[in-house]
């Protein structure tokens, strides 16, 4: 009797122990990044919807950030890509800044707004080149190297050709 105790008292003592050593599961080294930028027409109420990547938000505190107003949706289209490291790189025609916007549990939280031009860009479009993201302004070719925490202006290739 004793050892049949025994017995049962160690198995259910290993079973315990092979339990509690469960390992969670990590997958390292993900590539969050969208190849193409999304392009969106907020709705009346500033809602942009993108369906394809399953993303939607309200653009009205950018707007609000950009303009000091939201009594109405003055921003005619929304311009966004996603980085290798998952941030969301978010702008507008004539907008003066990138907004770096990180995905929490329902909601983007700014992580960093990074100042293009005073002036705005007019026609803005983002492109994945890798490591960073690159902002151009198809209106006047300049060229940006964006990353999560800075900005920096380039010379085009256009530019570099010419100069050669």
């Amino acid at each position: 009797m004793k050892s049949i105790l025994t017995t049962t008292s160690t198995l259910l003592l290993m079973a315990l122990l092979f339990m509690g050593c469960k390992q969670s599961m990590v997958i390292s080294k993900v590539d969050y990044s969208q190849s193409i930028e999304s392009v969106l027409k907020p709705d009346e109420e500033g809602v942009v919807k993108d369906a394809k990547h399953g993303l939607s938000f309200n653009i009205k505190p950018l707007q609000y950030a950009e303009t000091r107003d939201t009594s109405s949706v003055t921003t005619e289209q929304v311009r966004y890509i996603r980085g290798q490291k998952g941030f969301y790189y978010i702008t507008a025609p004539n907008y003066k800044n990138v907004y770096v916007m990180e995905a929490q549990k329902g909601s983007l939280k700014l992580k960093k707004k990074l100042s293009v031009s005073e002036k705005g860009v007019s026609r803005p479009a983002f492109n994945q080149r890798g490591e960073y993201i690159q902002l151009v302004n198809l209106e006047t070719d300049e060229h940006w190297k964006v990353q999560p925490e800075s900005i920096t202006q380039v010379q085009s290739q256009i530019a570099k050709n010419e100069g050669e």
